[in-house]
Protein backbone atom coordinates (compact mmCIF):
# COMPACT_ATOMS: atom_id res chain seq x y z
CA UNK A 1 0.00 0.00 0.00
CA UNK A 2 2.98 2.29 0.54
CA UNK A 3 4.68 1.58 -2.77
CA UNK A 4 6.07 -1.80 -1.73
CA UNK A 5 5.84 -4.68 -4.16
CA UNK A 6 3.41 -7.40 -3.03
CA UNK A 7 4.98 -10.26 -1.06
CA UNK A 8 4.99 -13.37 -3.24
CA UNK A 9 3.32 -16.45 -1.84
CA UNK A 10 5.92 -19.05 -0.88
CA UNK A 11 3.38 -21.87 -1.06
CA UNK A 12 3.81 -22.37 -4.81
CA UNK A 13 7.18 -21.01 -5.97
CA UNK A 14 7.98 -20.55 -9.65
CA UNK A 15 10.35 -23.53 -9.79
CA UNK A 16 7.93 -25.94 -8.14
CA UNK A 17 9.38 -29.07 -9.78
CA UNK A 18 12.90 -28.60 -8.37
CA UNK A 19 11.84 -27.30 -4.97
CA UNK A 20 9.31 -30.07 -4.42
CA UNK A 21 11.88 -32.86 -4.37
CA UNK A 22 14.26 -30.83 -2.23
CA UNK A 23 11.53 -29.93 0.24
CA UNK A 24 10.44 -33.55 0.47
CA UNK A 25 14.02 -34.63 1.13
CA UNK A 26 14.51 -32.01 3.84
CA UNK A 27 11.14 -32.87 5.39
CA UNK A 28 12.01 -36.59 5.48
CA UNK A 29 15.41 -35.81 7.02
CA UNK A 30 13.85 -33.62 9.71
CA UNK A 31 11.27 -36.33 10.51
CA UNK A 32 14.10 -38.88 10.76
CA UNK A 33 16.02 -36.61 13.15
CA UNK A 34 12.93 -36.08 15.31
CA UNK A 35 12.27 -39.83 15.53
CA UNK A 36 15.92 -40.39 16.46
CA UNK A 37 15.70 -37.68 19.13
CA UNK A 38 12.56 -39.21 20.62
CA UNK A 39 14.21 -42.65 20.71
CA UNK A 40 17.24 -41.21 22.52
CA UNK A 41 15.03 -39.37 25.01
CA UNK A 42 13.06 -42.54 25.78
CA UNK A 43 16.28 -44.48 26.27
CA UNK A 44 17.73 -41.82 28.55
CA UNK A 45 14.57 -41.68 30.68
CA UNK A 46 14.57 -45.48 31.00
CA UNK A 47 18.20 -45.39 32.16
CA UNK A 48 17.42 -42.60 34.63
CA UNK A 49 14.45 -44.48 36.08
CA UNK A 50 16.32 -47.79 36.50
CA UNK A 51 20.06 -47.27 36.06
CA UNK A 52 21.27 -50.67 37.27
CA UNK A 53 19.03 -52.92 35.20
CA UNK A 54 21.07 -52.42 32.00
CA UNK A 55 24.43 -52.79 33.72
CA UNK A 56 25.88 -56.30 33.77
CA UNK A 57 26.16 -57.57 37.33
CA UNK A 58 29.73 -58.78 36.89
CA UNK A 59 31.08 -55.28 36.24
CA UNK A 60 30.18 -53.84 39.64
CA UNK A 61 29.63 -56.78 42.00
CA UNK A 62 32.71 -58.86 41.20
CA UNK A 63 36.33 -57.92 41.86
CA UNK A 64 35.68 -56.71 45.39
CA UNK A 65 38.53 -58.86 46.76
CA UNK A 66 37.24 -59.81 50.18
CA UNK A 67 34.48 -57.26 50.59
CA UNK A 68 30.89 -58.37 50.48
CA UNK A 69 28.92 -57.64 47.39
CA UNK A 70 26.80 -54.53 47.74
CA UNK A 71 29.12 -53.05 50.34
CA UNK A 72 30.49 -49.78 49.05
CA UNK A 73 33.27 -49.25 51.59
CA UNK A 74 36.63 -49.52 49.94
CA UNK A 75 39.57 -51.17 51.65
CA UNK A 76 42.37 -48.79 52.56
CA UNK A 77 45.74 -50.30 51.70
Amino acid sequence: ALGRPPIPCLCHPAGAAGMDAEQKTVFAFVIFLLVFLVMLMVRCFRILLDPYSRMPASSWTDHKEGLERGQFDYALV
